[in-house]
């Protein structure tokens, strides 16, 4: 198992292992490096949906977002069964306007246009160790309120609340949160689901969150992947943010695991399961 970095902003990637030799050999390596470098690139070309599901599991538990109960789903512009089919995606943390965010995803490149495909992440774990103290002081004990459409499920503007219907999911966070699974602390805003951070009149909210975003999505603080066939990512949904652009008409799918304890049907009220195939961001 070879392993070398992405970049100097976070991840790491593992050539010359087989998904199934990770899977029987290295689980605590994985979960280490997930912890160490928040994003972990298998180059294993025809990993099994199976040994997708149970690479993840080696980070937390999985849930079963889709009726067969395999524990994947498609995102996909060419699957009718598939969920965010099209459009672009700002930087967001998955499930943010839940009382849960995901732990951490992961997801497989399945089919992919001959240009290939980008996914960005930003490493909010980072961005909050370089805010200068007294940023860092000035923000400890303040929220954030997070919400998405579940109705538009759009991805490529800002979500205001007084623009969202009031049956829209909402939650409070904290700006400096913590990570659940290790106990460390991230910058917890994001460009896409952040309408304002709660204790603060507009403008202030306003001008503080412009001050966090840009240190957030700096050049030097984000990673672009550039997808090659069968690549697998596992990453920490706390630690990171991603984001892709217009990916094109090209086919595209790509097989996502949800790692978490609870899934949007028990997080959103009056959520049901049949509706998650067409809702859920990625």
């Amino acid at each position: 198992m070879q392993v070398r970095p992405l970049s100097t902003a976070l991840g790491v990637e593992i050539r010359d292992a087989s998904a199934g030799e990770l899977l029987r050999s290295h689980r605590r390596e994985i979960r280490a490096l997930v912890d160490a470098h928040h994003l972990v690139c298998v180059r294993a070309s025809g990993a099994s949906a199976a040994e997708q599901v149970g690479l993840c599991r080696a980070i937390g538990p999985v849930v079963a977002e889709s009726g067969d109960g395999s524990g994947t789903m498609l995102v996909s512009n060419t699957r009718e069964d598939a969920i965010i089919r099209e459009g672009a995606l700002l930087f967001h943390s998955d499930l943010a306007f839940t009382a849960e965010p995901m732990l951490g995803i992961g997801l497989q490149a399945i089919e992919l246009p001959p240009s290939g495909t980008v996914t960005r992440f930003a490493n909010a774990a980072r961005a909050l160790e370089r805010l200068p103290g007294d940023l860092r002081a000035r923000i400890e004990g303040l929220h954030a309120l997070h919400l998405f459409s579940l109705t538009t499920q759009r991805g490529d503007a800002r979500y205001r609340d007084a623009e969202t219907p009031a049956g829209e999911p909402r939650a409070v966070h904290p700006v400096v949160l913590r990570n659940p699974r290790k106990g460390s602390h991230v910058l917890y805003v994001s460009r896409m689901q952040t309408d304002r951070i709660v204790e603060l009149d507009p403008d202030e909210s306003e001008t503080l969150l412009a001050e966090l975003l840009e240190g957030l999505y700096a050049p030097d603080n984000v990673y672009a992947h550039h997808w090659e066939p069968g690549d697998l990512l596992i990453w920490d949904n706390h630690d990171l943010q991603h984001a892709r652009d217009v990916p094109g008409e090209l086919p595209r799918t790509l097989r996502r695991v949800a790692i978490a304890h609870r899934g949007m049907e028990a997080l959103v009220p009056g959520f049901q399961a049949p509706r998650f195939d067409s809702v859920a961001p990625a």
